[in-house]
């Protein structure tokens, strides 16, 4: 025997779908946030790697300023980095040890951001720029 629907049943049909449709943003902005910060972990690691070859680099050539910035450039692998997005110093920080330089290279990148609404936090902009140097002393 088949029993008829009560009538606040009834009324209720939808409510399921309602509940899932408000919980499913959230949920999908908090799924894509997450690999918005892998990514830009990533990033930052392949930079901070690049930057440091780079600064290898210009430890045995402190005079080839633009091998440097190749150097890093091509070792930015995933990364589309111009060279004019790298830095390449000759420092002498060790003012009171004649001939002791140091060679410093500074890497900036604007990592665009998937997220939307995220921007809102970095100041409107969809991007945010990631930097990272590194810095040894001159092989003698």
């Amino acid at each position: 025997m088949l029993t008829q629907a009560s009538p606040v049943r009834a009324r209720e049909r939808g409510q399921e779908l309602v509940e899932f449709a408000l919980t499913l943003l959230p949920l999908f902005m908090l799924v894509i946030g997450i690999l918005d910060l892998g990514r830009a972990a990533y990033a930052y690691t392949v930079m901070h790697n690049a930057t440091r070859e780079g600064c290898r680099y210009g430890v045995i050539y402190p005079d080839d300023a633009d091998t440097i910035k190749n150097v890093v450039v091509n070792r930015a692998l995933g990364l589309n980095l111009d060279p004019a997005d790298v830095t390449v110093e000759l420092l002498d920080l060790y003012s009171n040890v004649p001939g002791d330089d140091t060679v410093q290279v500074s890497v900036t990148y604007d990592f665009p951001i998937v997220t939307p609404f995220i921007g809102a936090f970095f100041g409107g902009s969809n991007q945010v720029t990631l930097a990272t140097q590194a810095a040894m002393r001159l092989e003698k």
